[in-house]
């Protein structure tokens, strides 16, 4: 059995969408979770970003919303290389892609974890967020990421929107979330 620093429930459920715009409107429309908020992601902004141990090109779009104790994540890949969320899902399909979870220790998390499965995705040294495969035996893969200061007080602003969501304006900048 693999010991984590931070063991228990996932906290985020990620889906691979090809249009972020129509599947933030179906969450928000059809099943009230919202607003989302957008961030576009470039893998070359990340020191040491590596796809399946070498060298990787990813551009993406990224939509998070809160949904009682769970987070949406909604992700849009604008690029054509290979990449971990295509390795799962073709582009033209809207697909469940990974379950993020919590470390409280994020290099000996990561070797725990490598130990087993391999990582598919490590975004670099600025960030410690990585994706292990595990899609063999649960059919998605797991995010590993670092908890600090940073991340949580992010997150607790998306969850602080959801609080007093009214229903309107489903997608948002990241410069809309409130203070």
């Amino acid at each position: 059995m693999i010991k984590l620093s931070a063991p228990g429930a996932p906290f985020q459920y990620a889906w691979h969408v090809p249009k972020l715009e129509e599947a933030a409107e179906f969450w928000a429309n059809d099943l009230g979770v919202g607003p989302f908020f957008l961030n576009e992601m470039n893998s070359e902004d990340y020191e040491g970003f590596r796809y399946r141990g070498g060298n990787g090109t990813l551009q993406m779009r990224l939509a998070w919303a809160q949904s009682k104790e769970g987070q949406i994540e909604l992700i849009e890949v604008k690029s054509r290389e290979a990449n971990v969320y295509h390795d799962l899902i073709s582009p033209e399909k809207t697909g469940f892609h990974h379950i993020g979870i919590w470390s409280d220790d994020y290099e000996a998390d990561k070797s725990a974890l490598e130990k087993k499965y391999e990582i598919a995705m490590d975004m670099g040294t600025n960030t410690n967020i990585c994706y292990f495969d595990t899609a063999e035996v649960s059919g998605n893969m797991i995010e590993l990421i670092e908890r600090n200061e940073g991340i949580v007080g992010l997150f607790g602003l998306i969850k602080k929107a959801a609080d007093t969501w009214d229903g309107t304006k489903p997608l948002r900048s990241m410069a809309e979330l409130p203070s």
